[in-house]
């Protein structure tokens, strides 16, 4: 009997507080500029399903992003993101880049984009100094 009320107090503790995950540094992809381009220009093809794209994103805010951005990258600022991540299921890989090397923002965006359930998250190493670095081009001006 006790067992059981126990057992009963558990399952009520576990609902009470929730089951969802919490991401940190450790689940964290990172790719280089090499392998972020090579995996965003590279749709994954399936016999069963739909082909979806592969994006950059880019979780600065908008002025920013107007500033210099890479090429074909989503804004979708960091502080909107919980009015718009469900715009981003349609992507397959999506790769998250902030201005430079262990950039906060863009860390905080891929753990953000995996507690919404979004599967394939990774992250720029570097950033856009390391994509500018690497000879690779910019683009300006608002998204379109």
């Amino acid at each position: 009997m006790k067992r059981a009320a126990y057992l009963m107090l558990m399952g009520c503790l576990l609902l009470a507080s929730g089951c969802s995950k919490e991401y940190s540094d450790a689940d964290l992809v990172f790719l280089s500029v090499h392998d972020a381009d090579l995996a965003i220009s590279t749709p994954e093809t399936s016999l069963f399903s739909e082909t979806r794209p592969n994006t950059f994103l880019d979780p600065r805010t908008t002025e920013r992003y107007a500033i210099g951005h890479i090429p074909g990258a989503l804004s979708v600022p960091y502080r909107n993101i919980a009015e718009e991540w469900e715009s981003l299921q349609g992507y397959n890989i999506i790769v998250v880049y902030g201005n430079t090397y262990n950039d906060p923002l863009a860390e905080a965006m891929s753990k953000t984009l995996m507690e919404y359930g979004l599967r394939d998250i990774r992250t720029l190493k570097g950033g856009l100094e390391a994509w500018m670095n690497a000879g690779q081009q910019i683009t300006k001006g608002r998204k379109p």
